[in-house]
C-alpha cells in the first residue's frame, strides 16, 4: 500500500473515500465564468501540466493562487475544495483534477 493511500484511508476513518465531481464542476464553472479565456486558457494548460506529472502540491497551490481573490465570494468552490483537499490515490486526484478542469474550460465563451 502506498504512503498516500494509506494518508488518504487514515483521514478519511472508516467512511469510503468519495468525491461529489458534478458538484465541483457545478462550482468551478460558477467561479471562472467571468474570467477571460485567455486567462483560463493558460490556467488550465498549467493544470493540465501539474496532472500529467502526478504533482499535487503544485496542482492546488495554482488552483488557490486562481481563486484567491477578495472581492469575489468562491464559498461554494472552497467548500468543495475542503473536503477534497488532502493527499489522494492517483486516481483520485486524477478524477478530481479533471472535474475542475472541465469546469473551468466549460466557461469558454466559445462554449465547451
Amino acid at each position: 500500500m502506498s504512503e498516500n493511500v494509506y494518508y488518504w484511508q487514515k483521514v478519511m476513518g472508516d467512511k469510503p473515500p468519495s468525491l461529489n465531481l458534478e458538484k465541483l464542476k457545478n462550482a468551478v464553472m460558477d467561479v471562472f465564468k467571468n474570467e477571460s479565456d485567455n486567462y483560463k486558457q493558460k490556467l488550465v494548460y498549467n493544470l493540465l501540466e501539474r496532472v500529467r506529472n502526478n504533482d499535487q502540491k503544485e496542482f492546488f497551490y495554482i488552483l488557490l493562487k486562481a481563486i484567491n481573490k477578495p472581492k469575489e465570494n468562491f464559498k461554494e468552490l472552497w467548500n468543495e475544495l475542503q473536503k477534497s483537499y488532502d493527499v489522494m490515490p492517483e486516481e483520485a486526484f486524477i478524477n478530481f483534477a479533471y472535474s475542475i478542469i472541465i469546469g473551468i474550460m466549460a466557461t469558454y465563451s466559445g462554449g465547451e
